[in-house]
């Protein structure tokens, strides 16, 4: 619940409005202590804004069965909240309803004028905890992403409520952002960084940086499971060739992953991973020699024999092993 004080900047906020603010509330199908919070905050706000906040119902979840805030005008309603707006994230809170309802003209800088450039939908999601120190500033930055750009969704979600999110996205510290859930930046970031991701996330050629992002956040199985959905495995090259040890791993687990979820899935880099069996780098070539075992193409065959005379002894034993799962499979 906000305070007298947080009520009271709500007033004075809403008698500078220009066009009224809706607060379209979603109980997700639930009824806890958090739904019941987010609820009578939205209704405490409702209450002291004159009518120029008003309540409507929300028919469309942003997520089944969880309970929700969004905020609209004039037919754009695409700031949501899966968290209570209260402590610290009242003031971001407060930010976006002055600038949603006129009352506070939008943020100016000059990291925002490329968002004009965006062509399609896309969503920022802001995993966040309330005792988080960076949280709000990043929050902040994401509404006004929203604000100066229709086509972003900007969703703030409470990663300790919402455990089973948390999870899903594998966040370990907060804030945690995803861009169209791939692209995923952890802790405080500055907002031409954060403009960059967005644009990145939808160009055709930024396929690797966003693979990239979900590895180096913990996300190398999620990766891996996007890699099929796109259809773009030669995206994963660059991050397995990579000299940060990091990346590399996250690639090759990636790229498991990728096979656990479709077994032809990495076969169009095979030529690409054969090349590798004669790289100067020892670790590189006895993994490339699993790697090639594990994708089971036969096209691998020829150059794995080549590599029998590896100097190397542990890649030679991972030669015989591809080897032997490929004679097994032919069978």
């Amino acid at each position: 619940m906000l305070s007298n004080a947080e009520l009271e900047q709500i007033q004075a906020a809403a008698k500078k409005m220009s066009r009224p603010v809706y607060l379209q509330l979603n109980s997700g199908g639930t009824e806890d202590r958090f739904q019941a919070n987010l609820l009578n905050t939205a209704r405490q706000i409702s209450g002291v804004s004159m009518n120029r906040i008003e309540l409507a119902d929300d028919l469309r979840p942003v997520f089944p069965e969880k309970p929700s805030i969004t905020v609209a005008s004039e037919g754009v309603g695409n700031i949501h909240y899966l968290a209570v707006p209260e402590g610290p994230e009242f003031g971001p809170f407060l930010d976006a309803l002055m600038w949603v309802g006129g009352a506070k003209a939008p943020p100016i800088d000059p990291a925002l004028p490329p968002l004009d450039e965006l062509k399609v939908s896309t969503d920022a999601l802001v995993l966040i905890a309330p005792v988080c120190p960076h949280c709000p500033r990043v929050v902040r930055q994401v509404l006004s992403l929203a604000v100066c750009q229709p086509l972003i969704s900007a969703v703030v979600v409470d990663a300790v409520q919402f455990q089973d999110m948390a999870d899903r996205f594998k966040v370990k510290a907060t804030p945690t952002t995803i861009i169209n859930e791939a692209f995923t930046l952890v802790g405080s970031i500055e907002l031409p960084q954060l403009v960059g991701s967005v644009l990145e996330s939808g160009a055709t050629d930024s396929f690797t940086s966003i693979l990239n992002s979900m590895i180096q956040s913990g996300r190398a199985e999620d990766a891996g499971v996007l890699l099929c959905k796109e259809d773009q495995p030669e995206a994963i090259l660059p991050l397995y060739t990579s000299h940060e040890f990091s990346s590399r791993m996250g690639a090759l687990v990636a790229m498991e992953e990728a096979l656990a979820e479709s077994p032809h899935s990495l076969d169009p880099i095979v030529p690409d991973l054969i090349t590798l069996l004669t790289h100067e780098d020892i670790g590189l070539r006895g993994d490339t020699a699993e790697l090639l075992g594990k994708i089971g193409n036969p096209v691998a065959i020829p150059a794995l024999q080549n590599s029998l005379n590896d100097p190397d002894p542990d890649v030679r034993e991972a030669v015989e092993e591809a080897l032997g799962i490929l004679s097994a499979l032919r069978e």
